[in-house]
């Protein structure tokens, strides 16, 4: 029997892995900055040490899934987060959420919060009381400011995308947040939500900058060492 040992490289890609729901196999390689043969490898002595799932999940075509199992979420996380396993309906947004952790901040597990973690930080819902609005995740950037971030990928249209992005910014303001990221496709969901950036642009709260998710998608998934990217977008009026 193989005598298996988790590295400090293994433990920081599975709190990722746990902090972010998982990952598809192209993106595990890009975490660790290695060919798909040696992601392949390292997650085979992650599911003989039971911090992996050792079911073959695609929830969407492409490459098999890698998510921890309940154990190790609970062992890797310090704060309660619920067991969870692929989706089609989340496949795509967890993919990009992903994508846009790694092109900010790489592999530095102290400057990224978790959508896991703010969600646990709310709490469930009080009765009678609307559930106050949850980012996608918030990152500090070099200059040691915090920034929200949404990774949008479905088009809203009217007052919806209106009250999503007035809610993130609530959110924002309340965290003390130097602005809103909101990460988009080319396109009408680009052009929806920055134009109502610009509508709330006067609203109490910190600016909204919108910006290509295409920026941060080009050569996320090359087998290489993640670093860090600056991103630009197009910016509300404070």
């Amino acid at each position: 029997m193989a005598n298996h040992r988790l590295t400090p490289r293994d433990m920081t890609a599975l709190t990722i892995l746990a902090e972010m729901y998982g990952a598809p196999m192209d993106r595990v390689a890009a975490l660790l900055g290695v060919k798909m043969t040696n992601a392949y490898r390292a997650v085979a002595k992650w599911r003989a040490m039971g911090m992996v799932s050792d079911v073959n999940v695609r929830p969407v075509p492409g490459p098999a899934w890698v998510f921890p199992t309940r154990i190790a979420v609970e062992t890797l996380l310090p704060f309660h987060a619920n067991y969870w396993t692929p989706t089609p309906k989340m496949a795509a947004h967890v993919t990009a959420s992903f994508d846009v952790r790694l092109a900010l901040v790489g592999t530095d597990l102290e400057r990224w919060v978790s959508e896991r973690e703010l969600r646990s930080q709310v709490g469930p819902a009080k009765a009678g009381q609307a559930r106050p609005h949850i980012h996608d995740g918030r990152y500090w950037d070099e200059q040691d400011r915090l920034w929200a971030v949404e990774v949008e990928l479905s088009q809203k249209k009217g007052a919806a995308v209106k009250t999503a992005v007035a809610r993130a910014k609530r959110a924002a303001e309340a965290a003390d947040c130097a602005g809103v990221l909101y990460f988009c496709k080319a396109g009408e969901t680009h052009n929806g939500i920055l134009s109502a950036a610009r509508t709330l642009a006067s609203m109490p709260g910190p600016p909204v900058r919108v910006i290509d998710l295409n920026e941060v998608l080009h050569g996320s998934t090359t087998p290489r060492r993640p670093k860090l990217t600056v991103v630009k977008g197009d910016a509300s009026v404070a």
